[in-house]
């Protein structure tokens, strides 16, 4: 049974809201994977930089945001395709406290989140604050399917 609700149909854009939980991550990856097939045209590494950018972005919530609390919190996604522009916007949320990134040794095993997303997004922003964190990502390059397409697939 889903631990997440979608809050709006898949479109133009997808929303859910589910817990800050692994299992949570792998659902939401999956459905930004179903909506890239739904909605835009993108190369196969294109479709990788999102998706695995996405995925960091999750994990961190999952990760870090409840760390604090104790316990298991909630995350939101929200993926949109700006069609003048050709800009998808993925922004993932948790509603936990900021934790500033801890300063990591060149043999750290973990901390490259935010490096790795900064290097496969176009643009990144990341909005810490003590009610939450948003990061979004924005890709350009992602031209939406043609109508017809989406109303057959």
């Amino acid at each position: 049974m889903s631990s997440s609700t979608i809050e709006r149909p898949v479109g133009a854009g997808l929303a859910r809201r589910g817990n800050a939980d692994a299992e949570t991550v792998a659902e939401f990856r999956n459905a930004v994977d179903e909506w890239i097939d739904e909605t835009i045209t993108v190369t196969a590494e294109r479709r990788s930089d999102i998706l695995l950018a996405t995925d960091e972005a999750l994990s961190n919530c999952a990760d870090h945001a409840y760390r604090e609390h104790g316990d298991l919190g909630t995350m939101a996604i929200e993926v949109t395709h700006r069609r003048e522009d050709a800009t998808v916007v993925v922004c993932v949320r948790d509603y936990g406290a900021w934790t500033a990134p801890e300063s990591r040794t060149a043999a750290a095993l973990r901390g490259r989140g935010i490096v790795l997303m900064n290097a496969l997004a176009d643009d990144v922003s990341i909005d810490g604050r003590d009610d939450g964190t948003t990061v979004s990502l924005r890709f350009s390059a992602c031209r939406a399917k043609p109508r017809r397409l989406r109303e057959v697939a």
